[in-house]
């Protein structure tokens, strides 16, 4: 089962995220802000990261530039925020994926699984 690891500092959206992603058939874990995910990363150790660009601590921009430095690999990471703009420099990264708030779940769910599926091509 992968899991994923969903960080927004709206309380709101994390719940959502974790309810539909479950439905879909996957674990998750959600946090509140960019430090909490830093740290709950090393730990849960998730397939994919789901993550807002404005939230505290940093940002998802943090958080993507320090798991993948520290992981050593191109973890899938969907940034799923109000403001596109500020993270359209992510968008040519490998593995990586900019959605628009507010997501419905079927786009959500569809791009989580292309995502995790194409992440998981470079080992076949």
């Amino acid at each position: 089962m992968n899991r994923i690891l969903a960080a927004d500092d709206d309380s709101g959206a994390r719940e959502f995220y974790r309810i539909c992603l479950e439905d879909a058939g996957f674990t998750v874990e959600t946090v509140e802000d960019a430090t909490a995910a830093i740290i709950k990363c090393l730990d849960f150790m998730p397939d994919l990261l789901l993550l807002d660009a404005d939230m505290g601590g940093g940002g998802g921009e943090k958080v993507f530039e320090k798991i993948r430095g520290l992981l050593g690999k191109d973890i899938p990471v969907i940034f799923v925020t109000g403001l596109p703009e500020r993270v359209k420099s992510f968008a040519s990264k490998k593995n990586v994926l900019i959605l628009q708030k507010p997501v419905s779940v079927d786009v959500l769910v569809r791009e989580v699984n292309r995502l995790l599926a194409e992440s998981w091509k470079q080992f076949i």
